[in-house]
C-alpha cells in the first residue's frame, strides 16, 4: 500500500483526482476550513496524563505508571497516534487550517487549498496551499506554485511549512515534497506554535520571492535565442556535469559502453523535447534548459525511483537529488544568459 491511505484516512482534492482514486475531488480550490471538512480532519488529537504498562496475569497482574511520557490517540475512533514525551504539545488540525487561511490573508487572498489530507491512519496530515498560476519563460508557459503545510501526531516530525512543485496526494509525494523543498522552516512540537504565526509567516515572504525570482530568470533566459550548436554545447556540459565525462574512442569496456549510450540517449531525448517545445516557445535558452530537466525528471530518474505514481517519478529521487540535479541545469543554462 504504497500510498498510506488507511481506513480512517481521507483526503481532499483540488479539479483532479490522485493515481490511486482515493479521497474526494472538488470542484476548484478550496478555503482551509472547506478543506479540512472535506478531508475528514474535523477530528481532534487527545492527550493522556500518563502511561501505564500492564503486566502479569490475573492475581498476578499489576499495573505501573509513569509521567515521563504521555500516549496520544485520536478524538473520533480512539486509535492510537503515537507515544511522546512529556513536553510534547500537538498542533491539531484546526490549527493548521487556522494557520493556512493567516497565510492566505497575508498573500492577497489568491491562495487556496489544493489538497488535504491524512494518511499512516493520521499519523501524519498536510494541507497544500495553491497560489495563482505564474507565468515562466514565454506566452501560455505558466506554472503553478505550492506551499506544503505537513505536521505529524507521533512525534515523528516537527511541523512544516515549505515552498514546493509537487502536488500531495499520498504518502509518497508527502515525502517527495519534503525532500524536494529547499526553502522553508519548521517548528518543534515542544514549543508554543499557536504563537509562531508571525514566524510562519515569513516563509510566504520567501515563497513569493521565490516565484518572483524564477519568474523574471525564466523570461530572462526566454529572451535568449540559441543556435543548434549553442544548445547541444549545453546539453553536453549538462550530461558531463551530472554524469562526467562521455566516453569516446573504439577501446570502450562494457561500463564505459554503458555510459556513452547512456548520455547519447539522454541527448537524444533532450532534442526530441526541444524540437517539440521550440516550435511553440521559440528557439532559446529557456526551452533548452527545460529540454535538459525533462531529461533529468523523466528518464534520468527512473533509475532512481519505481512507482505508479506519476508525481514521484516526476521528481524522482528520494533525498532531493532530483532536485539538486534540475538546479545544477539552470545553472549550467544561466550561465549563457
Amino acid at each position: 500500500m504504497a500510498h498510506q491511505i488507511r481506513s480512517n484516512d481521507h483526503l481532499a482534492l483540488a479539479d483532479k483526482g490522485a493515481w490511486h482514486g482515493m479521497g474526494t475531488v472538488v470542484k476548484g480550490a478550496m478555503n482551509p476550513f472547506a478543506a479540512l471538512k472535506m478531508a475528514k480532519m474535523e477530528w481532534e488529537v487527545l492527550e493522556s496524563t500518563s502511561l501505564v504498562g500492564v503486566y502479569g496475569e490475573n492475581q498476578d497482574q499489576f499495573r505501573v505508571a509513569t509521567d515521563s511520557g504521555k500516549l496520544l490517540v485520536r478524538s473520533d475512533d480512539h486509535s492510537v497516534l503515537g507515544i511522546v514525551g512529556p513536553d510534547y504539545q500537538p498542533f491539531q488540525n484546526q490549527a493548521m487550517a487556522e494557520l493556512a487561511y493567516a497565510l492566505r490573508s497575508n498573500a492577497d487572498g489568491t491562495t487556496e487549498v489544493e489538497t488535504a489530507g491524512s494518511i499512516f491512519g493520521g499519523r501524519k496530515v498536510w494541507m497544500m496551499l495553491r497560489a495563482a498560476s505564474v507565468q515562466f519563460g514565454g506566452k501560455d508557459d505558466e506554472s503553478v506554485p505550492y506551499l506544503f503545510l505537513a505536521n505529524s501526531h507521533d512525534g515523528s516530525m516537527a511541523l512544516k511549512a515549505m515552498p514546493t512543485a509537487v502536488r500531495v496526494v499520498c504518502s509518497n509525494t508527502f515525502h517527495m515534497a519534503l525532500s524536494s523543498a529547499k526553502r522553508g522552516i519548521s517548528f518543534k512540537h515542544t514549543l508554543n506554535l499557536s504563537n509562531r504565526v508571525e514566524e510562519l509567516k515569513r516563509t510566504i515572504h520567501l515563497w513569493q520571492e521565490s516565484i518572483d525570482k524564477s519568474s523574471k530568470t525564466s523570461r530572462q533566459m526566454a529572451s535568449k535565442p540559441m543556435t543548434r550548436a549553442q544548445v547541444q554545447d549545453l546539453w553536453v556540459e549538462v550530461v558531463q556535469r551530472l554524469d562526467g565525462e562521455i566516453p569516446q574512442g573504439k577501446d570502450l569496456n562494457g561500463w564505459e559502453q554503458n555510459r556513452r549510450e547512456r548520455a547519447l540517449n539522454g541527448l537524444a531525448h533532450m532534442a526530441k523535447t526541444f524540437d517539440l517545445e521550440s516550435q511553440q516557445f521559440g528557439a532559446n535558452l529557456w526551452v533548452a534548459a527545460n529540454a535538459a530537466t525533462n531529461w533529468v525528471q523523466h528518464i534520468r530518474a527512473q533509475d532512481s525511483v519505481r512507482t505508479k505514481d506519476n508525481s514521484v517519478r516526476q521528481f524522482a529521487a528520494w533525498g532531493g537529488t532530483v532536485a539538486d540535479d534540475v538546479a545544477e541545469v539552470f545553472e549550467t543554462a544561466l550561465e549563457r544568459v
